[in-house]
């Protein structure tokens, strides 16, 4: 009885996951199609995950996640001390600059955007809470990479997302070895032609780095303001690692090598 109900649950995890921003609506026989269990399965499946309210049914009888998926996220993120410490940083800094900063963790190889704050000028882009984005591309995805084991980098899938895109892994644990020493990631144009960012790394009291604030701005501006931009992401970066019981001074936070 008890390995029943572990699989039924299993399943019900899978029926889930395949709510997605690309599939957020699904039928029985789709469904079913797409999982490949038998279809009175998925209808047992998706009528116990709607009376629970983590589903809800349409007019046409085709299922949406529910608002109970949206309460469980509230408590999520209302528990999430890091988003709450960073939000302040990220509006005040936000403002000063005009641009757009994010706040990211990684998590198998990927950088998951948890907070996400636009400035005056900011520029339109695909970025949005919860979004998992390659972090070998992008900033606070490297400034995250070059803190796990090397074993973990090797593992990478570098595929190009634009011409700049680093695709050796070698060049990459070169330059992961460059972000430990310096405590700044760089993304030029790596994950969005015309887009520069910077990184660097939010520490807690243990002093382990557990996510990265960036700085996303268009090439041309970013030149021009690099070096006081610099200077103010190191500034709130501290803030934040300060918040979260980090006092030390690393050298994650050095500005020059």
């Amino acid at each position: 009885m008890f390995l029943k109900t572990l699989s039924s649950l299993s399943k019900g995890m899978e029926v889930l996951m395949s709510f997605t921003m690309e599939n957020s609506e699904w039928g029985v026989r789709e469904l079913a199609n797409h999982l490949g269990y038998p279809r009175s399965t998925v209808q047992m499946l998706l009528k116990t995950l709607k009376d629970t309210g983590l589903l809800i049914q349409t007019p046409n009888r085709r299922y949406r996640l529910g608002w109970g998926v949206f309460e469980l996220a509230g408590v999520f993120l209302a528990q999430l001390e890091l988003r709450r410490v960073a939000l302040p940083v990220m509006k005040k800094l936000a403002d000063a600059i005009g641009e757009i900063v994010h706040l990211g963790v990684l998590d198998d190889g990927q950088v998951i955007y948890v907070e996400k704050v636009e400035g005056s000028k900011s520029i339109p882009l695909i970025t949005r809470l919860g979004l998992r984005y390659p972090a070998y591309c992008t900033a606070v995805g490297k400034v995250l990479l070059a803190h796990v084991r090397e074993e973990q980098t090797m593992k990478l899938d570098l595929v190009p997302m634009t011409s700049e895109t680093i695709v050796d892994i070698r060049t990459l644990q070169e330059e992961l070895a460059q972000i430990r020493s310096k405590g700044i990631a760089y993304d030029r144009e790596e994950a969005v032609s015309g887009l520069t960012c910077i990184a660097v790394p939010i520490r807690d009291f243990t002093g382990e780095v557990i996510a990265g604030i960036s700085i996303s701005a268009p090439t041309i501006r970013f030149k021009q303001r690099e070096k006081q931009w610099t200077e103010m992401i190191i500034k709130a970066s501290k803030e934040i690692s300060s918040e979260m019981g980090f006092f030390r001074k690393a050298a994650g936070y050095r500005k020059n090598g």
